[in-house]
């Protein structure tokens, strides 16, 4: 029964190539477009403006219910999101990449609009985006690490010794190892995005 699962430090620490390169693809897209939105206000706030209006409705019905319910919605978007990554990660490694890639551009050009409005950047970030920002940050690195080495080891290049199959079965198995760790660390940055962050935002910004 054991046997099913590894330690969750060991996936994390035989994984930390992946999670550098899961880390880097998201700085490296929030650098890019933090500079390119700087250059072009206009379309940065034309893109930006779009996504909320997508997320619009989302945030209507979180906002509108209790603080533990919205907490929940929270979660259970991020979760949904991470799940995706892992899920179709196999496929290439297409889907976490391009998760990746989007959430990072999104972060830059968010950073790039507040800084052009005047708002203190700095306490944006330290306030706004860190306290939640780093256990969620963490999951999402995670599941985009195993993404891509789903992507890779079951399409590109087997595992050394082993068959593209039990590459899979490998994978997955390390998938199922971290998950609990995934769903504590998605539900602390939620309860800290409701609870917390809003009061840290009022009182520095």
């Amino acid at each position: 029964m054991f046997g099913l699962f590894f330690p969750a430090k060991k996936v994390i620490m035989d994984n930390r190539s992946w999670l550098i390169m899961s880390t880097v693809i998201f700085l490296a897209s929030a650098f890019i477009f933090y500079f390119t939105t700087a250059a072009t206000p206009a379309v940065g706030e034309q893109v930006m403006e779009n996504q909320f209006n997508q997320l619009d409705n989302l945030f209507s019905m979180i906002l509108g219910t209790t603080p533990v319910i919205s907490a929940l919605l929270v979660f259970m978007n991020n979760f949904l999101s991470m799940a995706q990554m892992l899920l179709l990660g196999f496929l290439a490694g297409i889907s976490p990449l391009f998760t990746l890639g989007i959430n990072g551009s999104l972060v830059g050009m968010l950073l790039s609009i507040t800084s052009e409005q005047g708002m203190p950047l700095l306490s944006m970030v330290l306030f706004g985006l860190l306290p939640h920002g780093i256990p969620e940050l963490f999951a999402f690195f995670l599941c985009g690490a195993l993404g891509l080495k789903f992507g890779y080891h079951c399409v590109a290049s087997p595992l050394p010794g082993k068959t593209r199959l039990q590459s899979y079965r490998y994978i997955w198995k390390e998938t199922i190892s971290v998950l609990p760790l995934v769903v504590v660390l998605l539900f602390t940055a939620a309860l800290i995005e409701i609870f917390i962050t809003p009061n840290l935002l009022e009182m520095f910004l």
